[in-house]
């Protein structure tokens, strides 16, 4: 049908045209352009962040931005912030369902960076959310922290709740969090 396409293969394979090029300038020579100029050494690979500005990969860069910013947008918005830094110490809210209980800690360590030792006054004021959003008990803890890890637990009867939100209060300063609570 066409003139300068073979449409008919042989089966014998003693009969098909073999082509073998082994000697490097000829290969060289039959290669692309962009195969040439790298052996000539005229390519410099692009390395660093400007691998992000070339006209190929901005699509990529502004996936890569589109992304990190949902991220930061979806964590800003998001209700359950179960840690905080108050005054050079940690606090991490974890809350747990076993036996129609609802168990809620809150993990209370220095910060490594925190060079003050003083002891300090924590007060935890814990309430429980029920799925209408409305608080369904509350609790009161306190606790004089000076160093090491330290742990104020509470312990509510399973009525439907899915979160615990706290509000602490640290020698005067008030963080709050909330975790929802695994089943």
């Amino acid at each position: 049908m066409f003139e300068d396409v073979n449409e008919i293969e042989p089966d014998d394979p003693n009969e098909k045209p073999l082509h073998f090029f082994y000697n490097r300038e000829e290969r060289i020579a039959k290669a692309p352009e962009n195969v040439k100029a790298y052996y000539r050494g005229e390519m410099k690979p692009v390395r660093g962040f400007k691998v992000f500005f070339l006209p190929q990969n901005r699509w990529i860069f502004f996936a890569l931005v589109f992304f990190v910013g949902a991220t930061w947008v979806y964590t800003g918005f998001n209700k359950t912030r179960a840690y905080a830094n108050v005054k050079g110490i940690n606090f991490e809210l974890s809350a747990f369902s076993y036996e129609e209980e609802i168990y809620t800690s809150i993990l209370v360590k220095r910060s490594k960076k925190s060079k003050d030792t003083n002891p300090v006054n924590i007060r935890a004021e814990f309430f429980v959310i029920d799925p209408n959003n409305n608080v369904g008990d509350k609790q009161t803890q306190s606790l004089v922290y000076a160093e090491g890890e330290d742990y104020i637990r509470v312990k509510f009867t399973d009525f439907d709740i899915i979160r615990v939100d706290v509000i602490l209060t640290v020698d005067g300063e008030e963080k709050e969090l909330s975790a929802e609570v695994k089943r």
